[in-house]
């Protein structure tokens, strides 16, 4: 089937001049309301996190990060303490987590944040400071996602079928509560990586980890056999044309083995938290990724199985509770089991069965809305 090529724009390609606007006019109130809906629906977990403990969240901000640190909060009643690193004019992040905080102290429970480069010794050093005689114990949890979207040089340039979708210009993340604001299908490039791409891929991806778990160790933060160094990893299929034949497949192995050399030599728990496609900011920048969030969520909406935000953030609090040894957390059990049924209907898919393809999708969408 010939498909057209188009451009695939950050946000869906907002203005920026009125997304600053959006942004100063609606950013705090917005993030506040979402706050306040999604505590209302709030439960524990029933997790084991020590009240002398904290947990230190890399990200934090926005989509499965800001969505830990709100359950943590407010579900397990922890003490939280996250790094971002948002525009504060350009990106919702900062709004989120000023929300989370004023709510956070209006309770009397303890959140922090710092809106820095995760990877800077700088950061880490001050981070490290804020928690070392506060607290007896450090938990770790890495959401960062800064990586290349391209391919290594061996593999070439490709071309990816994917959907163009109009974001929400406050929140940023693709708004699918309108049939019309899936606007085409079409083919969408994914360039070549340079070694600048890599190597910043491999420090922010592959090991921050390791450059934040040493200092905590030496700190005497890290608690052998108790403190929990956590990765949010997505498990990309080994044909995957642009996660597996590119820096993100690259940073994801280095992550994993970073894991390992952790538990070696601090004693920590190692967690891999495996989470399937969700709605967030960076489905604007990763090349097919539209596509395969809309299609295998419309796949687990119609089989009752899909998990929104809160719900990944309430099954990931399994790394806490007691007994928890390590195991792969598999919270894309469900995700990984409709992939041939998303193949047969993405290779069926044609620009005329827009916008019907994704009936079930915006239902549920234009629901959270209301």
């Amino acid at each position: 089937m010939d498909l057209e090529t188009f451009k695939k724009l950050p946000l869906g390609g907002l203005d920026r001049r009125s997304l600053v606007g959006a942004l100063a006019e609606h950013g705090a109130r917005v993030s506040a309301a979402l706050l306040a809906k999604q505590r209302r629906d709030l439960r524990p977990a029933g997790t084991a996190i020590a009240p002398d403990t904290a947990v230190l969240i890399l990200g934090g901000s926005n989509g499965i990060t800001r969505a830990l640190a709100v359950q943590l909060l407010f579900g397990e009643r922890a003490a939280v303490f996250g790094v971002h690193y948002d525009s504060e004019k350009m990106q919702i992040g900062g709004h989120h987590v000023r929300a989370i905080g004023d709510a956070a102290a209006a309770e009397g429970l303890t959140a922090r944040f710092w809106n820095e480069d995760a990877t800077k010794p700088a950061t880490i050093e001050a981070v490290v400071a804020e928690l070392e005689g506060r607290y007896r114990a450090v938990h770790l949890v890495n959401g960062i996602a800064a990586g290349a979207t391209k391919r290594y040089v061996e593999h070439g340039p490709t071309q990816v079928p994917d959907l163009d979708v109009a974001f929400d210009p406050v929140l940023q993340v693709p708004d699918f509560s309108r049939p019309e604001n899936v606007r085409r299908l079409g083919l969408v490039d994914v360039e070549v990586a340079t070694e600048t791409d890599i190597e910043r891929t491999n420090r922010f991806m592959g090991s921050s980890s390791l450059l934040w778990a040493e200092p905590l160790a030496a700190a005497g933060l890290l608690a052998r056999g108790e403190s929990i160094v956590a990765f949010c990893d997505y498990d990309f299929a080994p044909d995957d044309p642009v996660y597996a034949m590119g820096p993100l497949a690259g940073a994801k192995k280095l992550q994993r083995a970073t894991m390992a050399d952790i538990r070696d030599r601090f004693g920590a728990v190692p967690a891999r938290l495996c989470y399937p496609p969700v709605a967030t900011t960076a489905l604007g920048a990763i090349p097919g990724g539209m596509l395969m969030f809309a299609l295998s969520t419309e796949l687990l909406l119609e089989r009752g199985q899909w998990r929104d935000l809160p719900d990944l953030a309430r099954d990931s609090m399994e790394i806490f509770r007691a007994g928890y040894g390590g195991a792969d957390v598999r919270l894309d059990a469900a995700y990984q089991a409709c992939l041939p049924d998303f193949a047969a209907r993405r290779d069926a898919l044609g620009p005329a069965d827009l916008p019907g393809a994704f009936r079930a999708l915006h239902a549920s969408a234009a629901s959270r809305r209301d």
